[in-house]
């Protein structure tokens, strides 16, 4: 019956694919246990830091709404931006693709909806490094050259629609400028850069076009003596209507707060683009590699806020958080910090705030993401179609607000108490600090006249003063078999011991042999060290079963771009029942048994403990070790330096083409 709604199900979507051409994520039926709906907002404690953006949306059917995303390699490649961007066109109209940078000019990865090349010499500059060797534009980056033949092309994935027709060059405008021809669709358009006779106070010239095909190049032409550059910013895509959304999505790779101050075309750019919200979402490498939020961030911040208001002071002003990080393995608990430094902000300076940090799961939960394969290896970037589920969630999120206003006007705030998910956050990790505590320094042993009780830890033997005791009760021996009498006191006992264990109430634990105690431990100290040993295999089944019967993401969502198809996750095959003898067993206890073990105290009675053969060793999984990019390196010079092949780190790191970038991070499996 279940084989059968799955094939119900698939048929569905793919029916609806048909239908549309295009798909929708439906992130509500994904059931992720770590995603929070109920606090998916654009938290204000203003209205009016939200007002103006909620009236231009109310309007978006006589007026062009222009949305302004900056952001880090989260949003360069424009996955989730594109999603968001698709959903809010759907619902508001379509006002135009809006800007978009040839990155191959720049030596950097594409967005995944068009990609570019060029021609001829070309220099660039990122917000990455600053101060940057050219001025910079809104998009964080630039190109430029002084070769008079050089040029750009364009190649979108899809065709335009028919009422794109209008192109914006972003460039510098001065006598020095070459002249540019546009071609499209088979027509060449000859396009002037000349200060003198066109308008002073736009940074762009304005071509419009019959008709726009998919690929669409600029070519420099010297037309005069005194032309000896051409420095370009970006070409902005719209259509003649003036209504629907159009949607600016600017990410850099690398880039912190700090890079947008060093943007030297911000003040003009953002006030002729006059976007009715600009989202502010980075702040990944401002406390990533030393997990530090630095005393200057917040000013940083607050400058760029107020450098948007004087631009643009209509503009509703988004701020976002980080998601869950990890570096080298380490979770980064400064992104739970930086989400308390933007609340902060945003209430001082009456900006929007989208808490990503809460929404996504919180604390230590992109190792979740990735083991549903939405998060990649790094355990910094998520997958692409990771980032289509938070490009959904951030469409989920506008809209959540946009009707949360229209059904409560009285109301001046919608602020989210995350306490409720900050205390279910911190039971996990109880359990998990329980799970992680040595669960062989308490453990009993035999006879009291007979056997030693030692502190184990890591094969180390600490030797502690004992007294002797009376034991109330005589010990019954038997062959392979311990019997725990009633103990009165608690007192350590030093041993020797070996590598047998024994298992404990079905919880293997290890354990001495032919040893001499000369006292006992209480049965609460029993009890504890049971109880340590219970939930560390018992968090060891869970995280097996969740491993390997996940539902693979394919089975849940289809993706939007067709490129992207998550495999299915293959299960392990269970062990044969007739194994050789020698091969290890392995003992698990169900979740009713882990309850009754620890809940309910020990008896007077005598517990019996089985000596099971020695367990064998899990080889250790593959580690990595990671490599920052500098100056001069290559492909070819990484990989002999650290023993392996190109295609190898190609691999290891989803690297498509050759190029690399200064600063980029590298993880290589170590031999």
């Amino acid at each position: 019956m279940l084989k059968l709604r799955v094939v119900l199900y698939i048929f569905i979507l793919l029916f609806t694919f048909s239908l549309k051409g295009q798909e929708i994520i439906e992130v509500d039926s994904l059931k992720f246990p770590w995603y929070a709906p109920s606090i998916n907002f654009v938290q204000f404690y203003h209205k009016t830091a939200i007002k103006h953006f909620y009236e231009s949306l109310n309007q978006s059917d006589k007026m062009k709404i222009s949305i302004m995303h900056m952001g880090d390699s989260h949003i360069q490649s424009e996955i989730p931006t594109g999603v968001a961007r698709q959903l809010l066109q759907q619902k508001y109209g379509d006002g135009g693709r809006g800007l978009v940078f040839p990155y191959s000019a720049a030596k950097t990865y594409s967005s995944i909806h068009y990609s570019s090349k060029h021609e001829g010499n070309w220099q660039y500059a990122k917000t990455l490094k600053i101060p940057p060797s050219i001025p910079l534009g809104i998009m964080g980056m630039s190109v430029k050259t002084e070769d008079s033949t050089a040029s750009l092309t364009y190649t979108f994935n899809n065709k335009f629609s028919s009422n794109y027709k209008t192109l914006k060059i972003y460039c510098n405008i001065d006598s020095l400028s070459y002249d540019v021809n546009i071609e499209t669709d088979g027509v060449v358009y000859p396009v002037e850069i000349n200060a003198v006779r066109l308008p002073s106070n736009l940074p762009y010239v304005l071509v419009n076009v019959n008709s726009l095909s998919n690929v669409i190049s600029l070519k420099c032409v010297k037309t005069k003596k005194s032309q000896k550059e051409f420095l370009f910013y970006g070409l902005e895509i719209t259509s003649n209507d003036d209504k629907g959304i159009v949607y600016h999505s600017a990410g850099v790779g690398g880039s912190r707060f700090k890079g947008l101050l060093h943007i030297e075309k911000f003040n003009s750019h953002l006030k002729t683009i006059n976007p009715d919200l600009v989202i502010l979402d980075l702040g990944t490498n401002d406390f990533l590699y030393d997990d530090s939020i630095k005393s200057n961030l917040r000013s940083e911040i607050i400058e760029i806020i107020t450098n948007v208001r004087v631009a643009t002071p209509l503009a509703t002003v988004m701020l976002c958080t980080t998601q869950d990080l990890y570096y080298k393995q380490k979770n980064i608990e400064s992104c739970e910090k930086f989400s308390e430094l933007l609340q902060g902000v945003a209430k001082e300076l009456d900006c929007a705030l989208w808490d990503w940090f809460w929404i996504s799961g919180g604390p230590k939960v992109l190792k979740n993401w990735q083991a549903e394969g939405l998060a990649r290896t790094d355990l910094i970037h998520l997958t692409n179609s990771g980032y289509k589920v938070k490009g959904k969630l951030l469409y989920d999120g506008i809209e959540n607000t946009m009707a949360y206003i229209k059904k409560y006007p009285a109301k001046d705030s919608l602020i989210i108490d995350v306490r409720k998910v900050k205390e279910r956050k911190d039971k996990e990790f109880y359990l998990q600090e329980i799970a992680r505590k040595d669960s062989v320094n308490l453990l009993p042993r035999t006879d009291t006249s007979k056997i030693q009780i030692s502190l184990v830890k890591e094969d180390k033997i600490e030797d502690v003063p004992l007294k002797p005791v009376v034991v109330q009760q005589p010990i019954q021996e038997k062959k392979d078999t311990v019997l725990i009498a009633q103990l009165p006191a608690i007192v350590p006992i030093p041993a020797k011991i070996d590598t047998h264990k024994v298992a404990v109430l079905g919880i293997s634990v290890p354990i001495v042999s032919a040893a001499v105690i000369d006292s006992v431990v209480s049965k609460e100290a029993i009890l504890d060290s049971l109880n340590t040993v219970a939930v560390v295999e018992e968090q060891k089944r869970m995280e097996a079963k969740r491993t390997h019967t996940a539902t693979p993401i394919s089975a849940k969502i289809t993706v939007l771009f067709k490129e992207e198809i998550v495999q299915a996750i293959t299960p392990t095959k269970p062990a044969n029942k007739n194994s050789n003898k020698n091969t290890s067993r392995q003992f698990t206890v169900s979740q009713k048994t882990l309850t009754e073990t620890i809940e309910t105290p020990v008896k007077d009675s005598l517990a019996s403990i089985t000596v099971p053969k020695p367990v064998k060793k899990i080889p250790p999984k593959p580690k990595y070790t990671y490599y920052k990019v500098r100056s001069g390196d290559n492909l070819s010079m990484i990989a002999d330096r650290h023993g392996c092949t190109v295609d190898q780190l190609k691999t290891w790191n989803r690297i498509r083409g050759t190029s690399l970038d200064v600063g980029q991070t590298l993880m290589i499996l170590k031999k």
